[in-house]
């Protein structure tokens, strides 16, 4: 390869990388309330309290019973963002943008070298292009949560490996760096473990110290669940740990598949959302029609994929099919370079390619707009501070409770959700179906404050959660009643006692 074409092929990967950050970077500013707002705003809630001094150790959520310790994995991606937010001032939503965007932009690095090693320069750089493009990697490459951490450090960590394995110079270098990261992934999310088989493909059964180095990258990640363990045996963490730990070991159960609503969002997701369809049907012929694929992306499809099952409770999570990113990005890529290879066919690979952009596009649009419900956040979070004290404790969504910087407690609207939420304070409601019902035992236990946007159309589209507000109204001492935000004190107008908290 000439000098030429090595600084060709260069300039194109640096330019597709800085497209990879700079789509996910575009309106950095943008409430985290798009996509899956229970994902995201409790890890800011954490980021923001690590900011704080809360410590590594103890991670914190704003929402109670209090403390409310956030034990499901190690607060890595948190302290990250909280971190960019001491040393440039910006805010979490912000920071935890940014550290999303380069962290997919890492990984896009590392399925770089995994795939031009394999498969050529051409492919690597196209697979890039489409992994970058992905519905589900935009969705999740920008949102303020730790899933694009884990991958792109994991991609990242599979090509450390791969260059340990198979190059001579900077040997020490590239294990560290893999092993750093490899750690970071697995700690992140310990689900990622999977990658330990495609690991073992690249380095060979053969390389019995390099794998059982490998394998103590787990250490991290081990030692933490034991702190967390520990924490929740002396009774320091919350029910609602406690209940977190439920459901995870209830996803696990293989029961789950048995279930037909199981396959409902995986077939969204995976024929239609994640991947975009004409997106899928090129993955499926590159891999499978296309010359022999490498034993690589085998393995790891096969590894994704039991894992995927292992966690099939976990499906009506979008975010969970990440995962398959990146051997359907090498799908597409082989796809459409073979057939632009045919003769006559460089016209049809144009075609096919700008089909599956436009459809990506168009697929991952609604990330960067704020939902119509959460339009009016920012106002109704500056009224909030303005009339409830920091000290006092709101009731509200989990969302308007981080954007007011006020402690509280989660308000939820139906009868399973609300019974859900007191269960975590060690209570029951008598009386589910009543809206006030939660409100009224959270007032029981020190909540002063009831708070909630107000969307124009609310009465029409969530008719519990407008007879939840009519009934506040009449209930308790009103603040603001606007057509966007209400905030009521928590007092009973004279002559009433408070609906019934159903213990």
């Amino acid at each position: 390869m000439s000098i030429v074409t090595r600084h060709r092929d260069r300039l194109a990967l640096l330019a597709l990388l800085a497209f990879t950050f700079g789509v996910r970077a575009w309106n950095v500013d943008q409430p985290i309330v798009e996509n899956y707002v229970g994902r995201q705003i409790p890890t800011a809630m954490v980021a923001r309290n690590i900011e704080r001094g809360s410590g590594f150790l103890r991670p914190q959520l704003e929402t109670g019973p209090f403390p409310n310790l956030f034990l499901v994995e190690p607060p890595i991606y948190a302290s990250l963002v909280a971190e960019v937010t001491r040393v440039t001032g910006w805010p979490i939503g912000v920071s935890g943008r940014l550290v999303s965007a380069l962290a997919t932009t890492l990984g896009a690095w590392g399925l770089y070298g995994l795939t031009r090693r394999r498969e050529g320069v051409g492919v690597a750089l196209l697979a890039v292009g489409a992994f970058a493009m992905m519905p589900v990697m935009i969705r999740y490459g920008r949102a303020v949560q730790p899933d694009a951490l884990m991958l792109g450090t994991q991609l990242a960590a599979l090509r450390c490996w791969d260059a340990f394995a198979h190059e001579d110079q900077g040997r020490r270098g590239w294990i560290l760096g893999g092993w750093l990261l490899l750690a970071t992934s697995l700690a992140v999310k310990v689900t990622s473990a999977f990658v330990f088989m495609p690991l073992i493909a690249i380095l060979g059964p053969k390389s019995r110290r390099a794998i059982g180095l490998a394998i103590l990258a787990l250490a991290p990640a081990i030692l933490w669940y034991v702190h967390a363990s520990v924490l929740l045996a002396e009774g320091k963490g919350s029910r609602a740990s406690l209940d977190n730990r439920r459901i995870w070991l209830d996803a696990l159960v293989p029961t789950v598949l048995f279930d037909p609503e199981t396959y409902r969002p995986a077939a969204r997701y995976l024929l239609i959302r994640s991947f975009t369809p004409i997106g899928l049907v090129l993955a499926m012929v590159g891999v499978f029609k296309v010359r022999p694929i490498d034993r690589l992306w085998w393995i790891w499809g096969a590894s994704a994929l039991l894992a995927l099952v292992l966690l099939a409770g976990k499906w009506h999570h979008e975010y969970y099919w990440m995962v398959l990113a990146p051997v359907l990005s090498v799908g597409i890529a082989r796809s459409l370079l073979a057939l632009a290879r045919a003769q006559g066919g460089r016209r049809w690979a144009a075609v096919f390619g700008a089909v599956f952009v436009g459809m990506a596009a168009i697929g991952s649009s609604s990330t960067w707009r704020t939902p119509a419900e959460w339009q009016a956040l920012d106002e109704a979070a500056e009224e909030i501070r303005r009339v409830v004290p920091a000290d006092r404790w709101l009731v509200a969504p989990e969302a308007l409770l981080y954007a007011s910087d006020r402690r509280g407690c989660r308000l939820e609207t139906t009868p399973r959700s609300a019974q859900r939420a007191a269960g975590e304070w060690g209570g029951r409601l008598g009386m589910p179906d009543d809206p006030l019902a939660l409100v009224e035992f959270y007032r029981s236990r020190g909540a002063a404050f009831l708070a909630d946007l107000v969307p124009e159309d609310a009465d029409g589209s969530e008719p519990r959660l407008a007879l939840l507000r009519r009934l506040a109204r009449e209930q308790y001492h009103v603040l603001i009643d606007r057509p966007d935000v209400f905030v009521v004190e928590l007092v009973p107008k004279p002559g009433l006692d408070g609906a019934s908290d159903g213990h």
